[in-house]
């Protein structure tokens, strides 16, 4: 379980500087396409190498839709977004997600309620969202909303992870958790190439070796090791206990955007990356008094 973790905490903190590396030479849906097509095979080939039973027919429209709500939805805007927006604060804005949990299993039937500190989480995170954003927030009369349009894909990733890894939680069972994921990669991967074909990205993918490179560690450490960690972990451990992930990615990720790809950090990018951990400490508090 350990490792698991690590995975999680580390690895996919750092396939936001392998995104923002990528995505500046290959066009989006067909690098995500790529990534996700080629280790859905790879993890399928070693499954079905070592005797993992194919799930039922009646999973297959779960763990197709959670595919496509996690990693073509959620993924891809991602990767969108990183077009404009930095990797550091792309991986503090994802942060927020643990705030759209906590609503989103508000609003299901028999799911958590949200308490008092809950909601103090909820303002918290919001309050430092603003506080990230103001930078292009004073400048958006001059410009307009298009501006805004990398993070507004950042949060729109977020609803679509939020609601996929609810909907796999409840919805994906008898199914060894990897079977699942190297089933997810591959219909995602198909979905999205085949987007990508179909907005003509076909005759922008000319990668280079640092986009290889890139490339190559999304499918090793974010799809093959990251994401069939969480996955894991969502099916073997608590929501809330999975979701600390989101205090340590954004850390990695600022860290290794500066370090590696010269981004800049400026006093918003701190103060801002503070108040929505702090949020996300007071939503994961109330979680846990909830569930105590």
């Amino acid at each position: 379980m350990g490792l698991n973790f690590a995975a999680v905490y580390v690895l996919w903190g750092s396939t936001y500087m392998a995104i923002r590396a990528g995505v500046s030479v290959l066009p989006p849906a067909l690098m995500a396409g790529t990534r996700f097509l080629t280790a859905g095979v790879i993890l399928l080939v070693f499954l079905l190498l070592r005797r993992v039973p194919l799930p039922p027919r009646a999973m297959l429209g779960p763990i197709a839709a959670t595919g496509l709500l996690l990693l073509f939805g959620g993924n891809l805007l991602v990767t969108m977004a990183e077009r404009t927006v930095p990797s550091g604060m792309a991986a503090v804005i994802v942060a927020n997600l643990p705030f759209f949990m906590v609503m989103f299993e508000a609003m299901r039937r028999g799911g958590e309620r949200i308490t008092g500190l809950g909601i103090v989480g909820i303002g918290i995170g919001f309050a430092g969202t603003l506080i990230l954003m103001w930078p292009k927030l004073r400048v958006l009369e001059a410009r307009g909303l298009g501006e805004m349009k990398g993070e507004a894909m950042l949060m729109g990733a977020n609803l679509c992870w939020t609601a996929g890894s609810i909907y796999s939680k409840h919805r994906v069972r008898d199914v060894a958790p990897l079977m699942a994921v190297a089933l997810e990669m591959l219909i995602a991967g198909l979905a999205l190439v085949g987007l990508g074909l179909a907005l003509g990205e076909a005759a922008r993918f000319h990668p280079t070796p640092r986009a290889t490179l890139a490339v190559a560690w999304l499918v090793v450490a974010g799809s093959l090791f990251g994401y069939s960690a969480y996955m894991w972990l969502l099916s073997h451990v608590p929501a809330v206990k999975v979701s600390t992930y989101a205090y340590v990615n954004p850390v990695i990720a600022v860290g290794l955007g500066a370090l590696v790809l010269g981004e800049p950090i400026d006093g918003f990018m701190i103060l801002g990356t503070l108040v929505i951990l702090g949020g996300v400490a007071a939503v994961n508090l109330a979680r846990v008094r909830l569930k105590s």
